[in-house]
């Protein structure tokens, strides 16, 4: 049995509070905390996001910190094998509410099956997945069902 979030990453619970910045001119900001908008479906549409597509990072690995350095050629690594693959990708910084803590991460169209894989290559906790409507966050290396965002109040 997989292990759960909370036993891979201690920040799980930060999760569902994600702010996503799209690295894109204009640059689009997306709170996780909130219903997604019409209007930032029709700026995803013109991203190339149109339907749906995974957020992923290679930082961190199993929750735990790198240094940035490593972090880094991690991210490049990611960038590299989405290349070889044909995924077309856009780069997207995925932060806390203050912006004290952010992963550089791609929002990638893709499958989701397949960016789980990745991101389990990656040894990631989690992917984010939009849906066409909605975000989630769907288990890697967790297990578990995926968690709809923004969650229930």
């Amino acid at each position: 049995m997989p292990p759960t979030p909370d036993e891979l990453d201690p920040d799980w619970h930060r999760y569902p509070d994600t702010v996503l910045h799209f690295r894109t001119d204009p640059a689009v900001r997306l709170d996780l905390r909130e219903p997604v908008a019409p209007d930032a479906v029709a700026a995803m549409d013109s991203m190339g996001l149109s339907g749906p597509f995974a957020v992923l990072t290679a930082h961190d690995p199993r929750g735990r910190d790198e240094d940035a350095d490593v972090n880094e050629r991690r991210a490049e690594r990611l960038d590299d094998r989405l290349l070889a693959l044909g995924v077309e990708f856009i780069h997207v910084d995925a932060c806390s509410p203050d912006g004290s803590h952010c992963e550089a991460s791609v929002a990638a169209v893709i499958e989701r099956e397949q960016a789980t894989a990745l991101a389990r290559e990656f040894e990631q906790v989690a992917i984010f997945w939009f849906d066409g409507e909605k975000f989630w966050i769907v288990g890697a290396l967790a297990g578990g069902d995926p968690m709809m965002l923004p969650r229930p109040v």
